[in-house]
């Protein structure tokens, strides 16, 4: 594998590949080995297009390739189709994948998500309207929601 990092209004932003890319995170800093490609690069700049509120969608699914459980890719496909500006709860999503009471599975393939941003987990909150948990903190979620709130 092999990896890239780009410095974001987020923070910096580590890709992880090979052919294509199988990891998007946040980490806390950039690595003495930083193989940078166009691939690389496209998938950064439709991420920094998003955070500066100039991209509502992504083109760039056929760069990726999820690596997960068949639930798990239900799950992360399911998040895709919550609309920009939305928020859905883990609940709904469970409802969505025809298994309700999977909740607390939906929720845990959630908080397993590999490429963040571009699967936006982000969008996914508890049926009381809360905020609960993601990978980077709350106060990245919100800044995500209120993101895509003020377009």
């Amino acid at each position: 594998m092999k990896t890239a990092y780009y410095k974001t209004k987020i923070g910096i932003i580590k890709l992880t590949y090979q052919e294509k890319i199988y990891k998007i995170e946040l980490v806390e800093e950039v690595n003495s080995i930083n193989e940078k490609t166009s691939q690389t690069d496209k998938v950064i700049k439709e991420i920094n297009q998003y955070l500066s509120k100039y991209r509502k969608e992504f083109s760039i699914y056929n760069l990726v390739r999820l690596e997960g459980t068949r639930f798990q890719k239900e799950v992360w496909h399911e998040l895709q189709n919550i609309p920009y500006g939305e928020a859905k709860s883990y609940k709904e999503i469970a409802k969505n994948i025809g298994n309700e009471n999977a909740v607390r599975a939906v929720a845990s393939a959630i908080g397993k998500n590999p490429l963040m941003i571009i699967i936006p987990c982000h969008r996914v909150i508890g049926s009381d309207g809360k905020m609960h948990g993601y990978a980077y903190g709350i106060n990245l979620k919100k800044y995500l929601l209120d993101l895509e709130s003020k377009i």
